[in-house]
């Protein structure tokens, strides 16, 4: 039977690791949309290819859509066998197959089960297969067990056969699976800490698969890519050496690097790795509940030194809405990461991911969250939905100005000067961008500039506001902004 997998990504530049893995496991070949992307254009793809049997890979950011398409393609071609997968399938399977759009949901890691499951409907016997559920007489029936896979030399290759390369979007690739942690709030900790690493050989000639085809940036999905320290450090060494121009990007934990780690890191050239953390709170109390175990103090150290080396971009990232985790204790939280001045700061909210441990707390905290995906908190015993909100346009300055290093210098003079703290900083900002109608609309690279200006006038002293408008004009200067210059601005030689 004809068969094709089916990835809807988060953005064009995204690839899909997923589809690519049981592409080249089951021989069935795959397409790539977005959630950008017209539901029509979409649907006519699918319904060219002919397929009796259409796989959907199912996350937070997709399933929306998903559902939407499969409804579509049920209804124009109704005899299509639908299969889903992926973690939003995964611990969403009996409300799957209630909707009926869907005939088989497959559970957990697929590339054993979905080869399986396909040869069955061949055989017209796809019951008993592990890890496979579906209806049968309007009841459910088959196997919901989270499967995984167990031997990671069984797994292909990151490319699966006519995967055609694109240099402009971002590679994503598992060395691992798993992760050694149980956070409460994270799908992995549900797993019982099952982690399974490929051999490093198969790693290191996996990784010059993306070098050959000179992919400009792979993004290593491992939970915790240093947790095994030793292995960490030799894939760092055979990155440094052996991957020409490829830039790579592992998601760490500070805390467990160690000096011979840091030592490698030093070696690096400028743009050759990215380093994200999750902090997620400087909140004891918080982390504790949500079992996260954390050296706040190394991690600190860890991040200064990787930060003042200059070579290397570390990303933090923090996430609101979290146990015991008030706006003061936010607010603090948010004080502490700042100040260690990151290439990038994140500012998430929390999702209640079906599976986790938190999800089944929530009444515990007082969680409230939406009941569709991503099921983001609304509020907490801790922290009112005003103040979530309120979080949220702090959240769109910090990637307005900061992220996007549009204003560092400016920024920077404020905070590092002692003349605001970073949260004050913020919170300030955006009481005054919601009164000036600066918060909830685009501007121009340029009106992000006078936005700054006018709430400088407003609120800073002059003596601070001539230096802050130094600062500021090598902003402006650096962003190559086309036009006049503001005037308080021109001012300055």
């Amino acid at each position: 039977m004809r068969a094709l997998l089916v990835a809807v990504n988060s953005s064009y530049v995204h690839t899909n690791p997923a589809v690519r893995s049981l592409s080249a496991a089951s021989a069935v070949p795959f397409m790539e949309f977005n959630i950008n992307q017209d539901s029509h254009d979409i649907l006519r793809s699918i319904l060219s290819y002919q397929a009796e049997i259409v796989a959907f890979s199912c996350y937070i950011w997709n399933i929306g859509h998903v559902l939407r398409i499969a409804e579509d393609l049920k209804k124009s071609r109704p005899g299509v066998i639908v299969i889903m997968g992926g973690p939003e399938a995964s611990f969403c399977a009996e409300d799957m197959l209630e909707s009926r759009y869907a005939d088989y949901v497959v559970c957990g890691e697929a590339e054993e089960s979905l080869k399986e499951l396909l040869g069955g409907i061949e055989r017209g016997n796809a019951g008993n297969i592990r890890g496979v559920l579906y209806r049968e007489a309007g009841q459910l029936a088959g196997n919901g067990e989270y499967r995984l896979v167990n031997n990671m030399q069984l797994l292909p290759g990151p490319f699966s056969a006519g995967d055609r390369y694109d240099g402009n979007k971002i590679y994503y690739y598992e060395s691992s699976r798993g992760c050694p942690f149980s956070c409460a709030y994270c799908m992995s900790g549900s797993l019982g800490g099952t982690v399974r690493e490929k051999p490093l050989d198969q790693v290191k000639r996996e990784i010059n698969e993306f070098v050959e085809r000179d992919v400009k940036l792979v993004k290593f999905t491992d939970r915790t890519f240093n947790a095994n320290r030793a292995r960490a450090r030799e894939i760092v060494r055979f990155v440094l050496k052996k991957t020409g121009n490829t830039c790579f990007h592992f998601e760490v934990a500070l805390d467990l690097m160690d000096e011979e780690m840091l030592s490698l890191l030093r070696c690096a050239p400028e743009g050759k790795i990215q380093l994200e953390a999750g902090v997620q709170t400087t909140n004891t109390r918080t982390l504790e509940a949500v079992m996260r175990r954390m050296d706040l103090e190394k991690l600190k150290r860890n991040a200064r030194a990787i930060l003042e080396q200059g070579n290397i971009h570390l990303h933090l990232d923090l996430i609101a809405g979290l146990p015991y985790e008030g706006l003061n204790s936010f607010r603090t939280s948010f004080n502490d990461i700042y100040e260690l001045y990151p290439d990038a700061l994140q500012l998430g909210f929390l999702k209640l991911l079906p599976g986790t441990g938190l999800r089944r707390k929530a009444e515990k905290y007082g969680i409230i969250y939406r009941s569709y995906a991503p099921y983001e908190v609304i509020r907490t015993n801790d922290i009112s939905a005003e103040e979530l909100l309120f979080l949220k346009g702090v959240e769109g300055l910090l990637n307005r100005y900061y992220n996007t290093g549009r204003a560092r210098h400016g920024l920077d003079y404020l905070t590092k000067n002692q003349i605001l703290e970073p949260f004050e900083l913020y919170e300030r900002l955006y009481a005054f961008c919601e009164q000036e109608d600066y918060a909830s609309r685009p501007l121009s690279a340029k009106n992000q500039f006078v936005a700054l200006i006018e709430y400088a006038k407003k609120y800073l002293t002059a003596t601070v506001q001539e230096a802050f408008f130094a600062a500021l004009r090598k902003d402006y200067d650096q962003t190559k902004i086309k036009g006049q210059i503001p005037e308080e601005l021109s001012k300055i030689i």
